[in-house]
């Protein structure tokens, strides 16, 4: 591709912007510069953690771009020398959770750097004593809890967090898994009841199911973080926003649907418009968006970077959040690749 013809793409999609948000430029920069530090980011992940294989470079340049900054590779690969020592090598706590563990903690002020880890690894036995499966998901809920979690309050978070996972259970035994750890942890520590969770779970999810969504693990894990959400109507204009991906042929991966649930969305079609300009001018700027990634995943990415220019609170758990459908879409693609071998 020509310079020239590099120009004008961006030009045509900066006047896009303009007319989709309905926003002063800046917002149309902040959502152009936030697309060019995620390319950034991702080249530079490429390159100094290409170990952790390509889908988590993906993770690493989202999340250091919701805060605008470039990835501190020094300081991801302290934290991962410190996890690594603290526990023993078959410890649940290594593989790629170690190194979405260590980008997260990288986000964190340093000064509490060292608390949060600590928080973590007493969170992670308290769950294992109530008789939690060690795995990725509950090390990310380990981390949630050390991270959002009152210290002094673990118990009481952990006890909640397993009510709910009962009730879930008793509900859909055959589809509630490890997977369902993280929202029951994010009810207890934003002390949303069972009760409320009973009252409204199946209301939620009957509601969710008749949209279509293609796995009835799916339709669970988008109906829990409505449930976080709080907001019917916001469980409506994400229902809408999934139904403007479908018509126009966008895919998304289902095990993102839960971030889905929770990401603030006034407008779905203004929404997806954003999503559709997002993904083409990720695509002019890094062959790598093109060719070579899931189409599923690439949606995600978009869906985040503009999810990250257009909202201005209730930013708190996003990353986590992703970070759970990214151990997810992992592990799906692992069991894939193992499944086809053994056919």
């Amino acid at each position: 591709m020509s310079q020239k013809h590099s120009i004008i793409i961006v030009k045509s999609f900066i006047t896009k912007l303009y007319k989709l948000t309905g926003r002063d430029k800046g917002m149309e920069k902040f959502l152009v510069d936030r697309i060019d530090r995620t390319v950034d980011n991702y080249r530079l992940a490429k390159e100094y953690l290409k170990n952790d294989g390509d889908i988590l470079n993906h993770f690493a340049s989202l999340v250091f771009s919701h805060y605008e900054k470039e990835i501190p590779i020094d300081r991801i690969k302290e934290i991962r020398k410190e996890i690594k020592a603290a526990t023993p090598r078959m410890s649940p706590f290594r593989g790629d959770i170690l190194y979405i563990i260590s980008l997260l903690i990288a986000t964190t002020d340093k000064e509490i750097q060292q608390e949060i880890i600590e928080n973590m690894f007493s969170a992670m036995e308290k769950l294992e004593e109530n008789g939690f499966r060690p795995c990725s998901h509950l090390v990310l809920t380990a981390y949630v809890i050390g991270r959002y979690g009152s210290a002094r309050k673990q118990d009481e978070i952990v006890y909640k967090l397993k009510e709910s996972y009962i009730l879930l259970k008793e509900k859909y035994n055959n589809i509630t898994n490890e997977d369902d750890y993280l929202l029951c942890a994010l009810w207890s520590i934003n002390n949303i009841e069972v009760k409320v969770v009973n009252d409204f779970i199946e209301n939620v999810y009957d509601h969710v199911a008749d949209y279509n969504v293609r796995t009835k693990n799916g339709v669970q894990g988008l109906s829990n973080a409505i449930i976080l959400n709080g907001s019917s109507g916001q469980m409506y204009r994400n229902m809408e926003f999934l139904l403007q991906l479908q018509k126009r042929d966008i895919k998304i991966a289902n095990q993102f649907l839960p971030l889905v649930g929770v990401l603030s969305n006034t407008n779905p079609r203004r929404t997806v418009d954003l999503v559709e300009g997002v993904i083409e001018d990720l695509c002019d700027k890094e062959a790598e968006y093109e060719f070579y990634l899931d189409k599923g995943f690439r949606t995600i990415i978009a869906v985040v970077i503009v999810s990250f220019c257009t909202i201005s609170d209730k930013r708190r758990y996003i990353d986590e959040l992703l970070a759970h459908g990214v151990i997810s879409f992992i592990n799906s693609k692992n069991k894939g690749i193992f499944e086809e071998a053994l056919s």
